[in-house]
C-alpha cells in the first residue's frame, strides 16, 4: 500500500494503479445523501477506518505513522471525504491513466519514494512561465539562449550564463573603480548539460565526463562534427571525436605568426592528457605570450566564425576575425572550391583581394541588372551593391509612346526608389512626348508613389530634375494634372528645406499654378534656400509673366540665389530690383531665353541692369536668342549695362530676303567686346555674305574663346582665322565650323579643309578644340 490520502472520485482510478485489490468496492454517494464518517463504512480497510477527526494514526502492520505534510494534506482536501490506501512500491504514474483529467492529474499527490509526475507543472527559471516537467529541459536549452543586457558592462549576456557573468562584471567593475588592472579574460564554454562555464582547454575532457559521446558531438559548440552511428561503440565514437581533433594546421608557410609543430606531434599525443592548456585567446586586441607546447595545442581546437560559419584552428581564426569587413566573408583565405576545401590566397583569383575602391568603381559603370547578377557572388559583392555612391546619382527616363519594350518602366522606378532611394543626392526624372491620357495618368500614379517613398526615406536629396513635361498639352486632363501638382507641391514643402538645385523646365503651367509649385519651396520660412532654380518654359507660351504681381511676390523669397534660369517674358523691373536686394551677394549667373512666340516687347531700363551688376560684381549674363533675329528687338533686349557673357542666335533654317545680319554683327555685338566670352550663331544667310564681319567680330573680342557658327561661309574663312590664331590676335580654344554649300557634292571643299587642317596641324592639336565640316543644303 502507498499510504496516500486521495479524494474518494479517485480512489477507485487510483486502486487500479496501485494494483490494490478489495473484496468490495466503495459505492458513490447518492446525491442529497447525508454525510457520513469515513471510519464506520463497512467497505474499508481496518487502518482506513480507525482515522476519525483528528485523531492520530495509531501505526499498525510497522507502517511509518502519517507526518504533518500528510494531515495538512488530509485537513485540507477533507470536504471531499480522503481516505488512506496501503502503501506500495510501484507508483501511480498518471500516464498510465488517459482518462484521467488535468485537473484531478494536478492535485493528485505522488509518493516520496517515487519519481517525480512528468506531467507535473514547473516553472522555467528564465521565463517564469509553467511547463511540464518532461519538456522543461528542452524549454530551458532554448529559453537560456535568450539574451539580456547586462547593467554594468552594456553587453548582451545568454540568460543560462547571466548569473555567472554578472558575478565576474562586478568584480571587474570593482577593479576599474580601484584604479587596478584587469586580467585578461579566459574563454570559457558552457556545458550544455550541467550549465557549468568550463574553460576552453578543458571543456573536450568535461565533455566526455558529463554526457555520453555521441550527445557531445550533437551539442558541439564550435561547429558541425560527423556524429557516430548508434550501433558503435563507446572507443568508436572516442575514434570519431580524435579524428576530427586531427592536425589541421595550414601545410604551407606559416603566414600566421604562430610557430608549426610537426604533424607527428599531434598524432602521437596521448588522449588522457591535456592538449590545450592556456590557449592564447585574444583579449583586447592583443596576443597573450605562449610556449610553442602551447600553440601546438591551439591547432587541435575548430571554433566557427560568428559570421562566416566556417570552421577554423583557433590561430587562424584570431587572424580571420580582425578582417572580417574587408571581403566576402570575413578574409579572403575563406573562399571554398567546389569540393568544400579552403582555398589559400595564393590560389584564388584577382578579383577576390580587389579593394573595395576599385571594385566600387567597377559597378558604377555597370547597369541595374548587371548590378543585381554581381551581388549574387558572393557576400563581399553583395555588400559593395549598397554602397551609397553607387545610388547618388539617378536619371529616370519613362518613353511617352506605348511599348513592350518600355512596359517595366514605371515599376522599375518605383523598385529602384523603395530599396535605393535612401541614398539618393541627385534624381533627374524626363517623361518623353506623352502619346495619350493613358500614358500621363500611369505617370501621375507613379510618381505620387515614387515622391511618397522619397518624402519618407530620404533625406539627402540635394538635386531635383523634371523635364519637359508640357502640361499644357491635352494629353493632361485637368483631373491628372491637379493631382500630379498636388504631389509634387507636396513632396517641394517637405524636402525644400534640403534641395540646392531644382530644374522644372519646359512645365508650362499657368502663372498661379506655377507659383503656387515655387512657394511650397519657401514653406513655412517665407523664404527658399534653393541655390540654382532652373523655370526656362515654366511658363506657357504667349504669358506676359512680367505684369504679375503674384510672380515678383514669389521671386521675392527666393533670398540665396546664384544661378538662375528663365525666359525674357519673367523680366521686369521689378525682378531686377528683388534681385538686387535680396541676392545681388550670391548672384554669379543669369540664363535668359528669348522665343520668338513670347511676349518680349516689355520695356526695361537700363539703370535697373546697371543696378543690379553694380551690386552683384560677379554676375554674368547669358542670352540664348531663338528666331529672334532682327536688329530693332535684338537693340531694344540687349542693352549696354547688361554684363554679358555670352550671346546664342539661332534661326535654324528659316529665311527671311527682308533680314540681314550686318547691323548685329557690326554695331550691336562690338558693344560688349570686353566682357563677350562666347558666340553662337545658327543662320540661313544665303542672301549675303558675312565673312569680313564675323572675322572682324572675332579679333575685337579679346576675351572670346568659344566660337561656333553653321552658316553659309567661304571655306577660306576657316584659314583666316587659323592664322590669326597663330599671329595671336585672338585667343580662342574652340573653333567649330559648319560650312553650308548649295551643291550636292563637297569634294572640293573637303579636300582645301584637309589642306588647312595639314598647314595648321601642329597649332590645333596643341591649342585647338577644332571641329570644321563641309554641309550640303539641297
Amino acid at each position: 500500500m502507498c499510504q496516500q490520502s486521495l479524494p474518494r472520485h479517485l480512489l477507485e482510478i487510483h486502486e487500479v494503479s496501485c494494483d490494490c485489490i478489495f473484496t468490495t468496492r466503495p459505492q458513490r454517494r447518492r446525491r442529497g445523501a447525508s454525510d457520513e464518517d469515513p471510519s464506520s463504512s463497512p467497505f474499508l480497510p481496518k487502518q482506513a477506518r480507525e482515522i476519525k477527526g483528528n485523531q492520530p494514526i495509531p501505526e499498525t502492520r510497522g507502517l511509518p505513522p502519517p507526518d504533518a505534510g500528510q494531515k495538512a494534506l488530509l485537513s485540507s482536501m477533507s470536504p471531499r471525504k480522503l481516505v488512506l490506501v496501503p502503501q506500495r512500491n510501484n507508483p501511480m504514474s498518471p500516464t498510465r491513466l488517459p482518462w484521467l483529467q488535468a485537473s484531478d492529474r494536478a492535485v493528485l499527490p505522488v509518493s516520496p519514494q517515487t519519481k517525480e509526475c512528468p506531467e507535473r507543472p514547473v516553472k522555467c527559471q528564465f521565463c517564469e512561465l509553467a511547463v511540464r516537467l518532461n519538456k522543461l529541459e528542452i524549454h530551458e536549452h532554448h529559453c537560456g539562449r535568450q539574451t539580456e543586457l547586462c547593467a554594468d558592462c552594456g553587453q548582451h549576456i545568454m540568460l543560462r550564463v547571466l548569473a555567472q557573468h554578472r558575478d565576474v562584471c562586478w568584480a571587474e567593475q570593482t577593479l576599474l573603480w580601484r584604479g587596478k588592472k584587469i586580467p585578461a579574460p579566459e574563454s570559457n564554454i558552457c556545458c550544455h548539460y550541467c550549465k557549468h562555464m568550463i574553460p576552453g582547454n578543458k571543456y573536450f575532457h568535461h565533455l566526455g565526463r558529463c554526457c555520453p559521446v555521441s550527445d557531445s558531438v550533437k551539442y558541439f559548440p564550435t561547429g558541425k562534427l560527423e556524429i557516430p552511428p548508434s550501433s558503435l561503440s563507446s572507443e568508436a565514437a572516442e575514434d570519431q571525436i580524435y579524428i576530427a581533433e586531427k592536425d589541421v594546421r595550414p601545410k604551407m608557410k606559416n603566414i600566421n605568426g604562430f610557430p608549426l609543430p610537426s604533424e607527428k606531434s599531434t598524432r602521437q599525443a596521448p588522449r588522457g592528457t591535456n592538449k590545450t592548456t592556456d590557449l592564447p585567446l585574444k583579449s583586447d586586441g592583443k596576443l597573450r605570450a605562449s610556449s610553442p607546447a602551447e600553440d601546438d595545442a591551439a591547432y587541435d581546437i575548430l571554433r566557427g566564425c560568428s559570421q562566416c560559419g566556417i570552421l577554423l584552428p583557433l590561430p587562424t581564426l584570431n587572424q580571420h576575425q580582425p578582417h572580417l569587413p574587408r571581403s566576402c566573408c570575413g578574409h579572403p583565405g575563406s573562399i571554398m572550391d567546389e569540393e568544400g576545401q579552403l582555398l589559400q590566397p595564393q590560389d584564388q583569383s584577382c578579383w577576390a583581394t580587389l579593394p573595395d575602391v576599385c571594385l566600387r568603381r567597377v559597378f558604377w559603370w555597370l547597369g541595374d541588372r548587371d548590378r543585381s547578377r554581381a551581388a549574387l557572388v558572393c557576400r563581399k559583392w553583395n555588400q559593395i551593391m549598397y554602397s551609397a555612391d553607387l545610388w547618388r546619382y539617378r536619371t529616370i527616363t519613362f518613353s511617352g509612346r506605348p511599348s513592350r519594350v518600355h512596359a517595366s518602366e514605371f515599376e522599375s522606378a518605383l523598385w529602384y526608389v523603395k530599396k535605393f532611394g535612401r541614398y539618393l543626392e541627385h534624381l533627374e526624372i524626363k517623361f518623353l512626348n506623352p502619346y495619350n491620357a493613358v500614358l500621363t495618368k500611369k505617370f501621375q500614379v507613379t510618381m505620387r508613389g515614387l515622391l511618397s517613398c522619397l518624402g519618407k526615406s530620404n533625406n539627402r536629396l540635394r538635386s531635383l530634375s523634371i523635364q519637359h513635361l508640357e502640361l499644357d498639352r491635352l494629353v493632361w486632363r485637368n483631373s491628372i494634372r491637379s493631382s500630379f501638382m498636388k504631389s509634387l507641391s507636396f513632396f517641394l514643402k517637405k524636402m525644400g528645406k534640403h534641395l540646392d538645385y531644382l530644374n522644372l523646365k519646359g512645365a508650362r503651367l499657368t502663372v498661379e499654378q506655377g507659383c503656387h509649385v515655387l512657394n511650397s519651396l519657401s514653406y513655412l520660412r517665407n523664404e527658399s534656400v534653393v541655390s540654382e532654380l532652373n523655370i526656362e518654359d515654366y511658363f506657357s507660351h504667349h504669358l506676359a509673366v512680367y505684369s504679375s504681381p503674384q510672380f515678383n511676390k514669389t521671386m521675392a523669397t527666393f533670398r540665396s540665389l546664384a544661378s538662375l534660369t528663365l525666359n525674357y517674358n519673367c523680366i521686369s523691373d521689378e525682378l531686377l530690383e528683388n534681385l538686387c536686394e535680396n541676392n545681388a551677394s550670391t548672384l554669379w549667373t543669369m540664363n535668359i531665353k528669348c522665343h520668338v512666340h513670347d511676349p518680349h516687347g516689355q520695356v526695361i531700363w537700363g539703370m535697373s541692369w546697371a543696378k543690379l551688376a553694380r551690386h552683384a560684381t560677379n554676375l554674368k549674363v547669358n542670352f540664348f536668342f531663338e528666331r529672334v533675329m532682327k536688329y530693332e528687338r535684338l537693340a531694344r533686349i540687349l542693352l549696354q549695362e547688361i554684363p554679358v557673357r555670352s550671346i546664342s542666335l539661332r534661326s535654324c533654317y528659316f529665311s527671311d530676303p527682308d533680314w540681314s545680319m550686318r547691323p548685329t554683327l557690326t554695331e550691336l555685338l562690338p558693344t560688349f567686346r570686353h566682357t563677350l566670352q562666347k558666340l553662337t550663331f545658327e543662320f540661313n544667310n544665303n542672301h549675303e555674305s558675312l565673312d569680313e564681319e564675323l572675322h572682324l567680330l572675332i579679333l575685337s573680342c579679346r576675351k572670346l574663346f568659344y566660337f561656333k557658327i553653321w552658316a553659309f561661309l567661304d571655306v577660306k574663312f576657316v584659314e583666316r582665322i587659323l592664322k590669326s590664331q597663330e599671329e595671336g590676335q585672338c585667343a580662342l580654344r574652340t573653333l567649330k565650323v559648319r560650312i553650308y554649300t548649295n551643291r550636292y557634292e563637297t569634294n572640293e571643299e573637303d579636300r582645301t579643309l584637309r589642306e588647312i587642317y595639314r598647314k595648321y596641324r601642329k597649332m590645333i592639336d596643341s591649342e585647338l578644340n577644332y571641329f570644321v565640316i563641309a554641309y550640303p543644303m539641297m
